[in-house]
């Protein structure tokens, strides 16, 4: 073996039989070499992977931080000053949504408790995505098919508008009848069923027709007449609803034959 200090060959060993220098045989200073090699390049590409995945989970969650922040804001000034609807665009656009499904959300979750509270067993075959899911996904198709007829509505009327502004407002416009509707199911909870009754049925009409009136009543019209176009857009709004109503009812009549039936 060549000693790496005075270069002479001396026999197998730890150290150098001519000038005393520790020898490292070949084969074990490549791996020691190799070893090292990959530590550094594991040390070099490890922490900067765990810190971009960290970092992007950071911004995630910052960015739904600001969303409810934005929102909390978007529905403290609501609440407070109704009017203020009409100030809204595209940029309110997102907490609009929020506010437009959790709508849906209520509506479906009534939708549920009123089919678990029927008595005699009508609805035990009935699956959460029948009494829940479902009528949640054609709750919010139900307010987009009104927010899009409302756009249309505002196009026939020439009004400069575009489809994200009229989002931005049909959801500005629902909160007070999104609170009302709470406070309605809160009081029919605690047994006040007339005024439950008053609040949720407001509520609905908000909705349904009262909404899309305030949109289109914002902006004078250069094209046809608003009160045509507001007749033309509750007729279409009360068959859309009449329609989802009667699909709704027929499950509910279809589940209740399905039971009796099974009795026999």
């Amino acid at each position: 073996m060549q000693c790496p200090s005075c270069g002479q060959y001396s026999e197998e060993g730890k150290f150098c039989t001519s000038c005393g220098a520790q020898l490292v045989p070949e084969h074990e200073q490549v791996k020691e070499e190799y070893s090292g090699d990959n530590e550094v390049s594991a040390a070099s590409v490890n922490p900067g992977q765990d810190k971009e995945t960290g970092e992007s989970s950071n911004e995630f969650v910052e960015v739904l931080k600001n969303k409810a922040i934005d929102f909390g804001h978007f529905f403290i000034t609501l609440v407070k000053n109704p009017d203020e609807a009409k100030k809204a665009n595209h940029s309110d656009m997102i907490s609009s949504l929020i506010a437009i499904i959790l709508f849906a959300l209520l509506l479906s979750v009534s939708y549920h408790f009123i089919l678990t509270a029927i008595p005699a067993g009508f609805f035990s075959n009935v699956s959460i995505l029948d009494s829940f899911i479902l009528p949640l996904i054609t709750f919010v198709l139900l307010e987009f098919l009104i927010a899009g007829l409302t756009f249309a509505g505002a196009k026939l009327s020439a009004q400069a508008v575009t489809f994200p502004d009229v989002i931005a407002k049909y959801g500005a416009y629902l909160i007070p009848f999104l609170l009302l509707y709470a406070v309605g199911l809160i009081f029919s909870l605690i047994g006040i069923s007339a005024l439950a009754g008053i609040l949720i049925l407001i509520s609905i009409l908000g909705l349904l027709l009262l909404t899309p009136t305030f949109i289109l009543l914002e902006q004078p019209a250069e094209g046809f007449d608003r009160i045509y176009v507001l007749l033309g857009l509750y007729i279409i709004v009360i068959l859309a609803f009449a329609f989802f109503s009667q699909s709704f009812l027929s499950s509910i009549v279809g589940n209740m034959m399905d039971t009796m039936l099974r009795g026999y």
